[in-house]
């Protein structure tokens, strides 16, 4: 079952990939604004496969060095809740010293938390799990705020950026999938799970050469003191109710997400273990981000010729989708009915990622982008810390009736506060990025 689902998927995929790169309209823009995609996408995939291939083999690193499941819990809480304290102040600092600093200070940050795996130590761990936490903020954050700031500042057209936005959500897949073969390799040639750490580091530094070497630098409010960008950061988000809505999507979409990521093992497993079903989960696994990956080809696809359809139509219609197919958990422990809608589901991700990140280009002022987007993630690294000291306590059932509630929440939101989602495609490319008192007000005048 589950390898020909896979197969099937990954001929979805391949379908999909080539009938776009058949399509006369697929390669977006000028010669320049390709070259400058490709300077862009390349250090991204590159830092982002150094955080996907370390994920299979984290908690399997703590168990080898004999830690128990609390200990496991306590080690993942420092890193969310670094991310939750430091990331704020660490996107200010790329507002201000350039967001080139920020990715270079990315992977040395990351690099430093590599080394730490190689210590048996609880507390040397610790301060690996806090610079890993730290880290994941600059990447949610400073990348996108640099590729926005370059894309507005050489004067391209505003719409070309959801074709960026696109292949990175496909690209994101595709890399997802080769880290995890990468990862399972590395373990079995070296025999032990620090390997795939290892492997981080080198991509880390091959990643933040290439940005020191390619990456021209660009700043937000770099006149501004930290306290004064997270300020001004805070007000935008307070007093424009479209910026404040993003950030609640993201929040309630994001944490919704990660709580799926911790409980679709087991939810799986629910009704296999006794009858001695051992499940393929790096196979799984793959399959998910396959149909991730297949999520942004459909974002790709229908937000071009000929279709053209809204980003924020299809925001809003990843919400929907999730929020059906996630009623099934709940409604059965079938272990057929509950996969295939869990690839529903990762592809509704596949399509949310650049649907809000184009929504976000377009809204989030340029001056404090990397603050505003730690600042988003706050909220989401405290419901994780939150949900990582309680689900224990919880039913498979229960923590999928959360997600659909957050869900529901979302839809509700949107149909009733939210102007931003009845866009059209041309209101949505507006170009209100430059100055905050503009961002919101051609919504709500």
């Amino acid at each position: 079952m589950f390898v020909s689902t896979s197969i099937v998927v990954s001929a979805v995929l391949v379908l999909l990939l080539a009938r776009q790169l058949r399509r006369a309209d697929f390669v977006t823009g000028s010669v320049e604004f390709r070259s400058f995609q490709w300077r862009f996408l390349t250090v991204y995939l590159i830092m982002t496969a150094a955080d996907w291939i370390q994920g299979p083999y984290v908690y399997k690193l703590y168990e080898h060095y004999g830690f128990t499941i609390e200990q496991n819990g306590q080690l993942f809480i420092a890193g969310f809740g670094a991310s939750l304290v430091l990331g704020t102040v660490a996107g200010s600092m790329a507002d201000k010293f350039g967001r080139k600093f920020g990715a270079v200070l990315y992977g040395f940050i990351y690099m430093a938390s590599c080394l730490t795996k190689h210590v048996n130590s609880f507390y040397i761990l610790l301060l690996g799990r806090v610079l890993g936490g730290i880290a994941t903020s600059l990447l949610f954050s400073v990348f996108e705020a640099w590729m926005v700031a370059e894309h507005t500042t050489a004067g391209f057209d505003s719409k070309w950026i959801a074709s960026t936005f696109g292949i990175m959500a496909i690209g994101n897949g595709i890399v997802a999938i080769a880290s995890g073969w990468v990862a399972q390799a590395s373990v079995d040639v070296v025999g032990h799970p620090v390997a795939t750490f290892d492997m981080s580091f080198l991509l880390l530094a091959i990643g933040t050469a290439s940005v020191l070497s390619t990456w021209s630098e660009n700043y937000g409010a770099s006149n501004q003191k930290f306290r004064q960008n997270i300020q001004q950061a805070a007000e935008v988000i307070w007093n424009d109710r479209t910026v404040l809505l993003l950030g609640s999507i993201q929040a309630l979409f994001e944490g919704a997400m990660y709580t799926f990521v911790f409980v679709w093992t087991p939810a799986l497993q629910e009704n296999t273990e006794h009858k001695g079903i051992l499940l393929p989960l790096g196979l799984i696994f793959s399959t998910f981000m396959m149909s991730s990956a297949v999520g942004g080809a459909i974002f790709q696809e229908l937000t071009s010729v000929p279709y053209n359809i809204s980003v924020s139509w299809l925001l809003r219609s990843s919400f929907l989708v999730s929020g059906i197919v996630l009623l099934v958990p709940i409604l059965t422990t079938n272990l057929l009915s509950r996969f295939l809608c869990f690839l529903i589901y990762e592809s509704a991700i596949g399509i949310f990622w650049p649907s809000i990140a184009t929504l976000r280009a377009n809204y989030v002022p340029e001056t404090v982008r990397a603050t505003i987007l730690n600042l988003f993630r706050v909220p989401l690294n405290g419901l994780v810390c939150l949900l990582l000291m309680y689900i224990g306590n919880l039913s498979i059932a229960s923590v999928f009736t959360i997600i659909v509630a957050a869900q529901g929440k979302l839809d509700h939101d949107q149909a009733n506060k939210a102007p931003l989602f009845f866009l059209t495609n041309d209101e949505c490319w507006k170009p209100h990025i430059q100055s905050p008192k503009l961002i919101g007000r051609t919504l709500q005048s």
